[in-house]
């Protein structure tokens, strides 16, 4: 059987499809795209956070930061016929924003811009364990992939290949296929708030230029600075200098019952001025509980 699509653009339409009674089938795909939307789980933010540059003047600049002005509808591809029960879906979200970013380190902040669109994908199973008048008329997320965020428009040459989430010694959650799919009852990262936990990411350039190649940030893991510089330099959690691992840790806090952790690598081509329309970059994200 072909997939199906179906788009979410408002809560208004999604009211009226309701109210024209749509058939069975119809009423289980828009059911899905409700709950998809709704669960923490699927969370996809849009790398928007802000935080420190990163560490020497040579290479990071001033300051920099996205800001969005367009988050796009859900849209869900159905990889099988929900009438089975059980159904493997596509999710996706397309943003469009813009890199704020300022290289003259001269303590006035002046910055550029350089437009981008981001496309957000994941791949999720929903299964029916409940009765039609259940929320969701049953329906419950049992299994999701990590979200990929790569160039809707543009040639992208940085990716990451590889991220892990540590505690101390004891991996906690780990990936090196984003399409691998995490039960969500015992397979996403749990993290004890007070605890030290370290992510790490490998990532790729596939036609460097400058050294370093690319810059690598965390996004998520602190509410007051969501957005901090990896490195592999031997610093900041980072174990072995050089070694193709690029690091961060901090303490886990009680704020949130959920975090969203990503890895972000960034051309450095595109760090290196503020007004070449020359963005690049790639991200893979996570939802992390705390127990």
């Amino acid at each position: 059987m072909n997939a199906r699509s179906i788009t979410l653009i408002s809560s208004a339409l999604f009211a009226l499809s309701c109210a024209e009674e749509p058939e069975s089938v119809a009423s289980d795909e828009e059911e899905i795209l409700q709950l998809v939307a709704a669960s923490p789980e699927t969370v996809m933010g849009g790398l928007e956070g802000q935080g420190p540059a990163g560490g020497r003047e040579s290479i990071f600049p001033e300051a920099w930061w996205r800001s969005l002005d367009g988050d796009g509808s859900w849209d869900l591809v159905f990889e099988n016929d929900p009438a089975v029960g059980v159904c493997t879906v596509s999710v996706s979200r397309t943003l469009t924003g813009f890199l704020h970013i300022d290289v003259v380190h001269d303590g006035v902040l002046d910055p550029g811009t350089k437009p981008f669109t981001h496309l957000r994908q994941r791949r999720v199973i929903v299964a029916r364990q409940g009765e039609s008048s259940d929320p969701y008329a049953g329906w419950v997320l049992t299994h999701v992939t990590p979200a990929v965020h790569s160039l809707a428009e543009g040639t992208q040459e940085v990716f990451v290949s590889s991220m892990a989430l540590y505690s101390g010694d004891d991996l906690l959650w780990g990936c090196s296929d984003p399409d691998s799919f995490y039960a969500v009852d015992g397979g996403l990262p749990v993290l004890v708030p007070g605890t030290l936990v370290r992510l790490e990411a490998e990532v790729v350039h596939a036609g460097p230029v400058y050294e370093p190649p690319f810059l690598v940030y965390a996004h998520g893991p602190c509410p007051t600075w969501p957005r901090h510089w990896m490195n592999d330099e031997g610093l900041y959690g980072d174990l072995v200098a050089g070694d193709g691992i690029y690091s961060y840790e901090w303490y886990a806090e009680e704020s949130s019952q959920y975090w969203y952790v990503a890895v972000d690598v960034i051309d450095a081509d595109t760090m290196l001025d503020q007004v070449e329309d020359d963005y690049d970059a790639g991200a893979w994200s996570m939802v992390a509980r705390r127990e």
